[in-house]
């Protein structure tokens, strides 16, 4: 009993010394480890000693996952480019001989946005956005229509801004069409025995030809002079050509003509208006401008436009031709095609 007693007492003893020797040394030893004392002693009563450790303490270094700010490469974006101012637009006319040119230039907003569809399907199906065919009678052969701007003998004067169209069309002004022939009906644009040149096969009517052969985005379509006594054929297959055009991707133009074979009804005038409006496609009125030039500037027989007109268009000579004008305002209908569309002389062939 005494023995165990003995024993117990000894454990009690080592146990409570124990106690003491962790309490007086390992506990302050751990918080020194940890700062923990430290950062007590500096925040209850800070010494001299403290604020020299606090100041002189060396920031820890950075672990292999910490992100090095200084060696990142910031996005530095590069100077904004500031575009050369584009030239201003040079000012369009308003009217010819008194004329204002919405009206011999008619393209109606429902017009405007079928144009710009025409010319898509067009794109999609590969035409060449530059190429014009001419498609009508000998009021198209001579004088020889638009193919003043592929030779340079002209002189725009205020008509300036056209000179971007010219570009643009240039080396198709003076191609000669197998669609346009003296003596040309409509229905004559269907029929093989018209097609005369050996480019075309057995069984094309001129305008397939014609298309086939040119590729064109633009038809420019005056026909009528040979139709006076067949008003109700010509309606017919003057719809049938437009059609043809539409279903093809190629923007058909409809010209009127400068005779008034009919009298004073105008009747196939008033169909080719009738016709424009009902297909939603441009109208070349170019009947009103030749009614401001003496005798509609046509020759002694009232149906060929009479030519040797200058084409110094500064002057009031230019004015007074009928066939200057056809040219400048059919120019003008393209000129509205172009700008429409949205084409530039950037675009390529």
């Amino acid at each position: 009993m005494k023995f165990l007693a003995s024993y117990n007492l000894h454990r009690t003893l080592v146990a409570i010394l124990s106690a003491l020797v962790a309490l007086l040394v390992v506990v302050p030893l751990v918080y020194d480890l940890a700062g923990v004392r430290t950062n007590l002693e500096e925040y209850i009563a800070p010494t001299q000693a403290a604020e020299r450790k606090r100041k002189t303490r060396v920031a820890r270094a950075p672990t292999p996952t910490s992100r090095d700010v200084s060696a990142t490469r910031l996005y530095t974006p590069a100077p904004t480019k500031i575009p050369a101012t584009p030239a201003p637009p040079l000012p369009t006319a308003a009217a010819l001989n008194g004329v204002p040119v919405p009206r011999f230039v008619f393209l109606s907003d429902e017009t405007r946005a079928h144009v710009r569809d025409i010319f898509a399907l067009g794109q999609a199906l590969g035409r060449d956005p530059r190429a014009i065919s001419k498609v009508g009678d000998s009021t198209m052969v001579y004088p020889e229509f638009l193919a003043v701007f592929d030779r340079e003998t002209y002189q725009l004067g205020k008509y300036a801004y056209l000179q971007t169209t010219i570009d643009y069309h240039a080396g198709t002004f003076a191609r000669t069409s197998i669609a346009a022939k003296k003596g040309m009906h409509t229905w004559s644009e269907f029929d093989p025995a018209w097609s005369l040149s050996e480019s075309c096969a057995t069984d094309e009517g001129p305008l397939a030809c014609e298309v086939r052969l040119n590729n064109p985005s633009i038809a420019v379509i005056r026909l009528g002079a040979n139709d006076t006594e067949f008003p109700g054929l010509f309606e017919r297959h003057l719809g049938l050509i437009v059609k043809y055009c539409l279903e093809r991707g190629i923007i058909p133009v409809l010209g009127t003509k400068p005779d008034h074979l009919e009298g004073e009804s105008n009747l196939l005038n008033k169909i080719i208006r009738k016709t424009a409006s009902a297909y939603s496609i441009p109208l070349w009125d170019y009947d009103l401008l030749a009614g401001t030039v003496p005798d509609r500037g046509l020759e002694p027989d009232l149906i060929h436009i009479q030519g040797g007109g200058t084409r110094d268009f500064r002057s009031a000579a230019a004015m007074r031709a009928g066939d200057a004008l056809e040219d400048l305002s059919a120019l003008m209908v393209l000129d509205a095609i172009r700008r429409e569309v949205g084409a530039d002389v950037a675009t390529s062939r």
